[in-house]
């Protein structure tokens, strides 16, 4: 996800916006001036810069299908062809070894500025801001400075997830009688004893190999402690078994603590895969839903839309009919922002989010032209057309977004003020054990289960930071 580009790429601009004005001006024009211009246009063409850019990101079956879609104008206008390899979840460790075996991709989208840090600190990455100029302003400062490495920039941001949401069925909610959405923690907590009461299922909680717990932990951990402690404990500059620490596992311990506010009880969640949670409350045509939340990022909204062209976003069904509960009919989505605990209003706002940063491991023309191109808002506006994207370019405009409540999700993402990144992509090694601590939590919610895994999850920090030469 990174970097490179120049003059060389200005020249195939210039090359692509006079092949398009002859275009336009040969089709009112006729006889002599017509053939002049119908020569002129593959001379043009033959101008492209042509050759490949090969790229690796973690974008598999529809998600790939709408990256393509996103970069096929560059294609068109550059004559540069896209070479895309999926890689999936392991795509950090498949760059990182690329890497070390000398046969890296052109560009890699990573999910994390870890990765980005560790190899701009090898000399790896091509710095961006002399290829990207005035598109970098494109960003945030916050989006900015998790692309930077000592403040230099080798990153630009592509997809974005926004982990400040708690996705559910309206219909399910209006059969409960609930009708607003919560605005704290406890009150969630309330809802899910009426839900509970009326005989719906309150939540289907994702659990896989343990990340989606780590990002529900993580956005307790936010709205309690607030962002400063948040980047502190992602630094590992205040230690695991800080009282702050212990907070938050008691609050998601209000929720899993009451199997019976989770689909299939304990066991159940623990066997809960991605993006099977998902199906549980927003299913295919052919079943009815199971559980009326699922906690998780924007990212669901693709699965529930995947599942069925019925699904309405919002708070009302196709043609302004109710929403059903049958996807069937005439169902819902809809989401509302993770409540924070009662008492921490001043945290409310605070935001948790995740994304897919472009940098450039070979420096060539065409991956410069590329990622120039990928700093612009046209191949976010293509793929939030088709849904399933967020983009944190400020240029993307929210008309881009196909329904009120993902443009409310992509507003919300690009205003936040108090944003933080997902804790446990700054991690680096020890990543996967804290998605295993979180799992044991989950199996054993108990006071004394908190104390033991908090000790254990130091341990693990120290120890991986300390190999990683950061403490």
């Amino acid at each position: 996800m990174r970097n490179q580009l120049r003059s060389a790429r200005l020249a195939v601009l210039g090359t692509a916006v006079a092949t398009v004005s002859l275009i336009g001006a040969t089709a009112g024009v006729s006889g002599l001036a017509a053939t002049a211009g119908a020569a002129r246009a593959p001379h043009a063409r033959a101008h492209k810069a042509g050759g490949s850019v090969s790229v690796w990101g973690e974008w598999s079956t529809t998600e790939q299908a709408s990256f393509l879609a996103a970069v096929k104008p560059f294609e068109q206008s550059t004559g540069i062809t896209v070479n895309y390899s999926s890689k999936g979840s392991n795509m950090d460790t498949a760059v990182e070894a690329a890497v070390a075996g000398g046969k890296p991709p052109d560009v890699a989208f990573v999910p994390d500025p870890g990765t980005l840090d560790t190899l701009a600190s090898q000399g790896k990455l091509t710095p961006l801001a002399p290829v990207l100029g005035p598109l970098v302003k494109n960003y945030g400062p916050a989006w900015t400075k998790l692309a930077s490495y000592h403040n230099k920039l080798y990153g630009v941001w592509y997809k974005a997830a926004n982990k400040n949401t708690v996705w559910y069925n309206p219909a399910l909610f209006k059969e409960a009688g609930i009708s607003s959405t919560p605005t704290t923690w406890q009150q969630l907590l309330t809802d899910s004893a009426t839900l509970q009461a009326a005989g719906v299922t309150p939540v289907s909680l994702c659990t896989d190999i343990g990340w989606p717990v780590a990002d529900l932990w993580q956005n307790l951990y936010l709205k309690s402690a607030g962002a400063a402690n948040y980047n502190a404990l992602a630094a590992h500059k205040i230690p695991w078994t800080n009282p702050t620490v212990t907070r938050a596992f008691d609050l998601l311990g209000q929720l899993v603590g009451h199997p019976s506010y989770l689909l299939g009880g304990t066991q159940g969640s623990l066997a809960n895969k991605y993006p099977n949670c998902v199906d549980k409350v927003f299913p295919k045509p052919g079943t009815m839903p199971q559980a009326a939340m699922v906690i998780e990022a924007d990212f669901v909204v693709s699965e529930i839309t995947g599942n069925s062209a019925n699904y309405t976003a919002g708070t009302t069904g196709k043609g302004g009919k109710a929403c059903t509960a049958n996807p069937s009919q005439t169902p819902c989505y809809d989401f509302f922002p993770f409540p924070a605990p009662a008492g921490s209003a001043k945290n409310a706002s605070a935001l948790q989010g995740a994304g897919d940063v472009g940098m450039i491991l070979n420096d060539t023309p065409q991956a410069r032209a590329f990622l120039k191109y990928m700093a612009t808002a046209k191949p976010a506006e293509i793929w939030a057309r088709r849904g399933g994207l967020t983009s944190p370019n400020k240029t993307v405009p929210l008309s881009a977004y196909p329904d009120p409540v993902t443009r409310a999700d992509a507003k919300e993402l690009v205003d936040a003020s108090g944003f933080v990144f997902s804790l446990d992509d700054l991690q680096g090694s020890w990543e996967p054990q804290l998605w295993q601590d979180m799992l044991n939590f989950v199996k054993t919610p108990t006071k004394a289960n908190i104390a033991s895994i908090e000790r254990t999850m130091q341990s693990q920090a120290n120890t991986a930071f300390a190999k990683a030469g950061k403490k």
